[in-house]
């Protein structure tokens, strides 16, 4: 299209001359130096409508060139003037083809507009002075004008085409240009009025068009520079705004694309050579920002390289900070301390999301630039915290503490250290660390109240109780006062807890910890100080008897039942009590009251005891003996003696009951009442049991194999109460019956019906077990409970041994016989057998015969003996029941004497 457009104006008679005149080839020549100069020297560009236009002097020269050159010439100068801008520019082919046709084709417009102009303004040639010149200059303006506007619009459209933007985006752009195309086509207007008149004063147009080019570029350039300089500070400000590495890069390639007028921006490593066409600017890091397709015409400039190095010098350091704070916040983005970055005036530069969570803040966005004094609300003491002085005094803090939240609302307690941040020697911020420490804070309060209460009841433990026992003696030195003290032990606990287990043995401490608190007044201190033992602290009184009424409310507060797991439990408790002297010092305090405890313990048990002396003198005696009776029982101190076991008629020695004596080095024999309560207080009787079991065992075992030809005896061998609540028993009694060899029918467990009281499913299970491995269960001292016979119907029971009580009044008493009589006519309906202790007399003995009791036990008989003496008492007792041994006794007696 542009090839026939320019064949057919060249050809055309308005555009074709023939004949040339002189003058037209100096002009020609002129013409075509120069545009050729134009469009070699650099381009003034300018944004218009965002997008570089290119302001230069061609446009100036178009109006001679389309006035003063015919078609072919014109066309000639635009075409070699195009070759040689294209050339210079070193554009591609194609780009440079697509110069040359639309530049072609523009002039082709510009002369047909200048023809079509020309006619109607002829009439004016002979009206005006130098009207022919003057209608000449008008038609060349409207035909330079409207080549301009050809060639833009050629441009424009392939831009839009490549770009996909709008045309109308483009157009304005091209509205943008009207006004310096408008001046271009003036001044070249004059220039061509003045050379008609005068050739000769081309050379001075020349320097004038010069002069105007050269002023209107430095008002381009200034507008320019005021322009990049307006972009630079957007640009700073943009990216300071960012604080992720890939946003800092993305802004800053539209920065620059924008900036400098690149269709390309990117960044390379540092080492990356700059291809043709390329400005590059190296960064902070090790790498360097470059840009291409340079648009508009011309080459980059130093004033492009200068905007390039001003940007990547702002944007190197800001790249730089935000790939640190980046790294940063991949160390800090997964741990629990808040993590602040602040700059000089105490404004948030960084933070972690354990910081931002503490703000109550979801984006780092959201406080980037705030003052840390308005984004946390951290105080000490309810004062809020300073930072902006800590950041201007350069504080250095570690774990200070404070709390974060409103002064009047729910808090959490924080830790905070903030160092100095200094970069090339100067302060330039502070870094700030955080530390939620609330949970800490509570478990360490936790950990204080644990080592300072009970675990189970929460009551004040011995620690605590001691501080302020402290507290209240040194207070006593100065006040003159006295306090009170009274150090409870709960009664058969022990046994309970046993029986029932440690579950309802727990539940049991924690309601007597409730009932004894309600007992006391508000400033009075109650404290466990183990298992079942308990401390009250009554400060500031001044007599014994405001004590010891504390100690009987105590007592009183005990005495309604302890409903447990659904058993009604009785509990009481031994007190001792004791006041606070200045010459005495505390642990001898305390040593009075426990002594006091045990002397009441002594006296029977749910009563206090005021402390003395005397008290602590029996409470070491006592002592001295759980010593002593703990090195008895390993140093084989213990022994057994038999009391026999016969028949009621004829005096058969049957069985034996296993009766424990202490033969100690210091204190000679010891009877069981001396010692056998305290081994029960302290556990011993355990053990004890357990060796008196496998003794009494062995021995009849023993005596069992040496004379095979006799009746087995049976060994009956008293369980404390605390023995049968063990959850062992029955695997300790088959142990015993394994080691030993002893048969099991032999073996006869005596209880007392204390231990049935206890009327529990581990009650009939510990028995079903004993009968289980064929043993005999005894109850001893029958008669004394208040619900004997009961037990006969819920426990299966195999011998009844009826107390020594009803045996003494058989002769005497005629109701201790007849409740002997029905207790033995029951016993035998039943199937039970029955044994009578404490038979002493004749009397007795012929009684109990009649009632049809079958066995007795007692002085009448023998009492205990050793191991060899029951040895010979069996021995008389086999050899009267024995009728051939008894007369080969005779005869030998008859020899001795005849002879």
């Amino acid at each position: 299209m542009t090839l026939a457009a320019t064949v057919s104006l060249t050809l055309h008679p308005d555009v074709i001359d023939i004949d040339v005149p002189a003058g037209q080839y100096v002009a020609f020549a002129v013409l075509t130096a120069c545009l050729i100069f134009a469009n070699t020297r650099p381009k003034r560009d300018m944004a218009a409508a965002g997008n570089i236009e290119s302001i230069n002097l061609d446009e100036v020269f178009l109006v001679p060139a389309l006035t003063m050159l015919m078609g072919w010439q014109a066309f000639a100068v635009i075409t070699v003037t195009s070759i040689t801008g294209s050339l210079y520019s070193r554009r591609q082919p194609v780009k440079a083809a697509f110069n040359l046709g639309q530049i072609l084709l523009a002039t082709a417009a510009g002369i047909a507009t200048v023809a079509a102009v020309q006619r109607p303004l002829r009439a004016w040639e002979t009206v005006l002075p130098d009207g022919a010149d003057l209608t000449l200059a008008v038609a060349g303006m409207a035909g330079a004008f409207v080549m301009s506007l050809v060639s833009a619009v050629c441009v424009r459209a392939i831009a839009a085409s490549a770009t996909g933007v709008s045309f109308s985006t483009l157009a304005q752009a091209i509205v943008g240009r009207l006004l310096p195309w408008m001046g271009a086509a003036t001044l070249g207007g004059v220039s061509v009025i003045c050379i008609a008149a005068n050739p000769a004063s081309v050379v001075l147009l020349v320097g004038l068009v010069a002069f105007v080019h050269r002023a209107y570029a430095a008002s381009v350039t200034e507008h320019q520079a005021r322009r990049q300089a307006e972009q630079l500070q957007k640009a700073v400000v943009s990216l300071r705004a960012q604080t992720e590495p890939d946003l800092v890069r993305a802004d800053l390639l539209a920065t620059a694309r924008d900036l400098l007028g690149a269709g390309a921006a990117e960044i390379v490593p540092e080492m990356t050579p700059d291809t043709p066409k390329t400005l590059s600017a190296p960064l902070l890091t090790t790498e360097r920002l470059r840009v291409g397709q340079r648009q508009g015409s011309g080459l980059w400039d130093s004033r492009d390289k200068t905007a390039l190095l001003t940007l990547t010098a702002v944007a190197g350091d800001i790249l730089r900070s935000a790939e640190l704070i980046a790294r940063l916040r991949i160390i800090t983005n997964s741990q629990n301390e808040g993590v602040i970055a602040l700059d000089r005036d105490a404004c948030i530069t960084f933070a972690n999301p354990a910081a931002l969570h503490m703000f109550g803040r979801d984006s780092e966005a959201d406080v980037f630039g705030t003052p840390l004094q308005e984004a946390l609300g951290l105080r000490q003491r309810r004062i809020p915290i300073d930072f902006q002085r800590m950041v201007d005094d350069q504080v250095i803090t570690q774990d200070a503490e404070g709390s974060l939240g409103p002064p009047d609302g729910e808090t959490s307690d924080i830790a905070y250290s903030m160092t100095p941040l200094r970069s090339d020697g100067s302060h330039v911020g502070a870094v700030l660390v955080l530390r939620d420490v609330t949970e800490r804070r509570a478990f360490e309060d936790e950990l204080t109240r644990r080592a300072l209460h009970d675990d189970l009841t929460g009551l004040p433990n011995r620690r605590l109780l001691l501080e302020r026992l402290d507290h209240a003696l040194t207070r006593s030195a100065t006040t003159g006062l006295h306090h009170g003290l009274l150090f409870l032990d709960l009664d058969r606990f022990k046994l309970v807890n046993d029986s029932y287990g440690h579950l309802v043995g727990d539940a049991l401490l924690i309601q007597v910890a409730e009932r004894l608190r309600a007992g006391l007044a508000a400033p009075d201190s109650l404290a466990r100080m183990s298992g079942d033992e308990f401390i009250v602290l009554v400060e500031d009184v001044s007599e014994i008897s405001e004590i010891t009424a504390v100690a009987e409310r105590l007592l009183l507060v005990l005495q309604e039942p302890f409903v447990v797991e659904g058993h009604h439990i009785f509990m009481s408790a031994s007190i001792g009590v004791g006041l606070t002297q200045l010459d005495r010092a505390r642990d001898e305090m305390l040593a009075l009251i426990d002594a006091a405890t045990y002397a009441a313990k002594g006296a029977g048990r749910n009563c206090y005891y005021v402390s003395t002396d005397v008290s602590v003198d029996e409470t070491r005696a006592r002592l001295d003996l759980e010593i002593s009776l703990r090195s008895g029982l390993d140093e084989d101190e213990l022994e057994l003696h038999y009391q026999p076991i016969v028949t009621s008629d004829t005096g058969e020695v049957v069985g034996m009951e296993a009766l424990l004596r202490w033969r100690s080095p210091n204190r000679g024999i010891m009877w069981p009442q001396q010692f056998v309560p305290l081994a029960e207080e302290t556990g011993l009787i355990v053990p004890m049991g357990r060796w008196v079991m496998e003794e009494a065992c062995r021995t009849v075992q023993q005596w069992t194999a040496r004379y095979p030809e006799r009746r087995p005896l049976s060994v009956s061998v008293n369980l404390s109460a605390l023995q049968f609540t063990q959850h062992r028993l029955p695997e300790d009694v088959a142990a015993v019956l394994e080691t030993t060899g002893l048969s099991a029918s032999q073996l006869c467990l005596e209880i007392t019906e204390t231990v049935l009281m206890n009327d529990t499913a581990s009650t009939q299970a510990t028995l079903d077990a004993l009968h289980e491995l064929g043993v005999s269960v005894a109850i001893d001292d029958f008669g004394t409970g208040y619900s004997s016979l009961s037990y006969l119907k819920r426990f299966t029971i195999d011998v009844v041994k009826l107390d020594r009580t009803f045996v003494e009044g058989l002769v005497t008493d005629p109701i201790d016989a007849q409740i002997a009589s029905a207790v033995i006519q029951l016993t035998r309906a039943i199937g039970i057998r029955t044994i009578a202790e404490g038979v002493e007399t004749e009397n007795q003995r012929r009684m109990l015969v009649e009632m049809g009791c079958p066995l007795v036990q007692g002085f009448l008989t023998s009492p205990a003996l050793t191991s060899p003496d029951f040895l010979d008492l069996w021995q008389r007792s086999h050899e009267r029941s024995d009728p051939q041994t008894s007369n080969l006794t005779s005869l030998e007696s008859v020899a001795r004497r005849i002879g």
